[in-house]
C-alpha cells in the first residue's frame, strides 16, 4: 500500500499497488504497430511546420510523404528502437514518454499539428531515446527518416527550415522537467488539457482517467478524484465519449504559468 499525496493538501488516498496495473516496455511491445490502412500520397497538409516550409521545398519532399491515421495508444516508437520515420501530425497528438523506475510513464513533450516527431534523425542518432505513443487518434503525414535526412544533406535550406522547431522542441522538455517536479498534478492537467487541445483542433478529447495519469505520472486514483472537482467547478465536462474544456479562461487561470510560457514560444 502506497499513501500519494493529491496537490498540496492533507488529503491522502491507499492505493494498492499490487493490484495497480503499471504499462511496462514489454506490454509496449505488442502494440507497436504500422499506421492504420494504406498510406496514401500527399498534395497539401494542415501540419503548420509543412505549411511552413517554401513552395519549393515542400513540393521536393512530396513525393516521398504520405498521409497515414495514428491509433489512439498506439506506440510509434519504443526506446533505444530505430528511427524509422519522421511523424507530421495534423488532427493527431503524440507524447513523448519517459519510463521511470517503478515502471510509471511520464509525458516529456507533446506534438500536434505545429511541429513534427522524430526530426532528431537530422542531428544525431537514429535510435529513439524515448518512447512515443499517439495520445490523440487522428491524421499525420510521414516521411521515411533516411529519406529526410538524405534530401536535407542535399539541400540545407530544408534543414534550415525545420531547426526551429527542434529548439522549440528542447525549450519544451525544459519547461516540462521543471513543471513535473514544482507544480500540482491539478495545475500540470489543467496544462496538458490546454495543450492537447490546442495541437488537434478537436472540442472533444478522447482520454480516460489512466491515460491521464500514465500521462502524468501519477496513480489514476488521484486523476478521478481532480477530474471530479474540475468539473464540479465546470471547467471540464466529460462522459464515455470524451472529455471538453468547458470554460477555458477559467482552465487557463487554474493551469500553471509553463502554459502561457510554452504557449509564447510556439506563436
Amino acid at each position: 500500500m502506497e499513501r500519494v499525496t493529491l496537490d498540496h493538501s492533507s488529503a491522502y488516498e491507499y492505493v494498492d499497488l499490487d493490484n495497480l496495473h503499471i504499462p511496462r516496455s514489454s506490454d509496449a511491445l505488442t502494440r507497436v504497430s504500422k499506421a492504420k490502412g494504406a498510406s496514401t500520397p500527399v498534395v497539401s497538409s494542415s501540419n503548420l511546420l509543412l505549411k511552413s516550409l517554401p513552395n519549393q521545398l515542400f513540393n521536393s519532399l512530396r513525393p516521398s510523404l504520405r498521409s497515414v491515421f495514428l491509433e489512439e495508444e498506439q506506440f510509434l516508437y519504443l526506446q533505444d528502437a530505430p528511427l524509422d520515420y519522421v511523424y507530421f501530425p495534423e488532427t493527431a497528438v503524440i507524447s513523448e514518454l519517459r519510463t521511470l523506475e517503478d515502471g510509471r510513464m511520464v509525458e516529456i513533450a507533446i506534438t500536434g499539428r505545429e511541429g513534427a516527431v522524430g526530426l532528431s534523425a537530422l542531428f544525431c542518432s537514429s535510435r529513439v531515446a524515448n518512447c512515443t505513443q499517439v495520445s490523440q487518434a487522428g491524421s499525420a503525414v510521414r516521411i521515411e527518416s533516411s529519406v529526410l535526412v538524405k534530401m536535407a544533406r542535399l539541400n540545407p535550406d530544408l534543414a534550415r527550415c525545420l531547426t526551429p522547431h527542434v529548439d522549440q522542441y528542447i525549450r519544451q522538455i525544459s519547461q516540462r522537467a521543471i513543471c513535473n517536479m514544482y507544480h500540482s498534478v491539478k495545475e500540470r492537467l489543467c496544462t496538458w488539457l490546454l495543450m492537447v487541445e490546442d495541437r488537434c483542433g478537436k472540442k472533444t478529447l478522447k482520454l480516460t482517467h489512466e491515460q491521464i495519469a500514465r500521462t502524468l505520472g501519477v496513480y489514476r486514483p488521484s486523476v478521478t478524484c481532480i477530474a471530479l472537482e474540475m468539473r464540479k467547478k465546470k471547467l471540464i465536462t466529460y462522459s464515455r465519449g470524451g472529455l471538453s474544456i468547458h470554460d477555458r479562461g477559467k482552465m487557463e487561470e487554474a493551469a500553471c504559468g509553463c502554459y502561457m510560457e510554452l504557449s509564447s514560444r510556439e506563436r
